[in-house]
């Protein structure tokens, strides 16, 4: 919402307009959230602060730059702010004011939100206050909801919620206003989904990214747990893998898989296996030069599998994903190690277990990383 109020302007010719911004910014007088003015003769007003010793500015200006200046007080236009915790925060108090409701505006604030395409997804910490179960129910709470997606520049709102406990790890997202179907572009690769109904972590990011960066050319690789491409788009659009075996088994993400490979343009390097891995994994024996482990909290249940899907001839890499205790990581990929040295002894594969890389992805609880193991089990 744009607002007037009077500010005082610093008046001078558009010829010394830059160098009188640099003078003003560096000395912490300009205004950045009131808009410039153009006058009709050409001359250009900057907003002073309320810090600026504005009777004196214009003297100090002759003074020290040569520059005539006039001080004149005019109705300021309010830029809108580039902060969009600002933004809520207006937002929110606003509707809070309107409706004559005397509450703390941070209680009902979220701090935090993730923004997924035209979807701003908001933290479920600030559903659990009285003032937010106020709100909720409050007549004109759709106006609310309006203007806290205006304020992130979205059209759709949500509340994230945890991940089912069931065997499609679903999302459980509360839509508060719009459509839970988006679209939207990461790192060069389209993903396209209902978030309603899938789960999409974009604190991930830097391991996507980073797997993305590996070289898999001419490599055939198998996601046990594909989702919506997390993983398997960045293996084919960056990494160059020459095809993915992607299982999944959730519906819903199934369909953003697919929806995501036409998108991308990669479906011809796809091929999807829908239901429960431990079946597509078997029938995958032997035909993978990588395997990639994408489940949290732990995707121990397919970690033979996914071994004696790699070519016995050549063998290749697991990338393991798993939540371990912080003090506890280095004994966990020993103990993995382990595991896997005694598989290969078992099925006879003359593999060496080699670790490559630990890589820490972020905190999922107090103490707890996410963390990705890179293995190598090579002849």
């Amino acid at each position: 919402m744009e607002t007037q109020d009077l500010t005082m302007f610093l008046i001078v010719k558009s010829e010394h307009g830059e160098r009188v911004h640099g003078l003003l910014k560096r000395e912490g007088w300009l205004d950045a959230e009131v808009e410039t003015r153009h006058e009709e003769n050409g001359s250009i007003g900057f907003p002073l602060t309320g810090s600026c010793p504005a009777e004196t500015v214009a003297d100090w200006l002759s003074s020290t730059a040569s520059i005539n200046a006039v001080m004149v007080l005019h109705e300021g236009k309010k830029r809108p702010s580039v902060d969009p915790h600002r933004r809520l925060r207006t937002a929110v108090q606003t509707w809070l004011d309107v409706n004559g409701l005397v509450m703390d505006a941070a209680a009902v604030t979220p701090q935090k939100w993730e923004r997924l395409g035209d979807l701003a997804l908001l933290s479920q910490q600030v559903v659990r206050s009285e003032a937010w179960n106020l709100v909720r129910h409050h007549d004109r709470a759709e106006a609310l909801w309006k203007a806290m997606a205006t304020a992130l520049n979205v059209n759709a709102l949500g509340v994230q919620a945890p991940i089912a406990d069931d065997t499609f790890r679903s999302s459980q997202v509360e839509m508060l206003l719009g459509d839970s179907e988006v679209t939207f572009t990461d790192h060069g690769m389209t993903y396209t989904f209902d978030a309603a109904k899938v789960m999409f972590s974009s604190g991930n990011i830097t391991e996507r990214r980073r797997i993305g960066n590996l070289d898999m050319r001419d490599e055939v690789v198998v996601d046990a747990y594909a989702g919506v491409g997390y993983y398997t788009f960045p293996m084919l659009v960056h990494a160059g893998a020459a095809h993915v075996h992607a299982c999944e088994i959730n519906p819903a993400s199934l369909a953003g898989l697919r929806a995501g490979g036409q998108a991308n343009g990669i479906l011809d390097k796809m091929t999807v296996h829908e239901g429960d891995n431990a079946v597509s994994l078997a029938r995958l024996r032997g035909a993978a030069d990588r395997c990639h482990l994408g489940l949290l909290p732990s995707s121990e249940a397919v970690w033979e599998t996914c071994l004696l899907a790699l070519k016995p001839t050549t063998g290749g890499t697991l990338h393991i994903h798993m939540n371990v205790e912080e003090e506890r990581i280095d004994a966990w990929v020993d103990d993995t190690v382990k595991r896997f040295v005694k598989w290969c002894q078992h099925h006879q594969l003359g593999f060496t277990c080699k670790p490559l890389h630990v890589e820490r992805v972020k905190w999922f609880a107090p103490r707890v990383r996410h963390v990705v193991l890179d293995l190598s089990l090579r002849p």
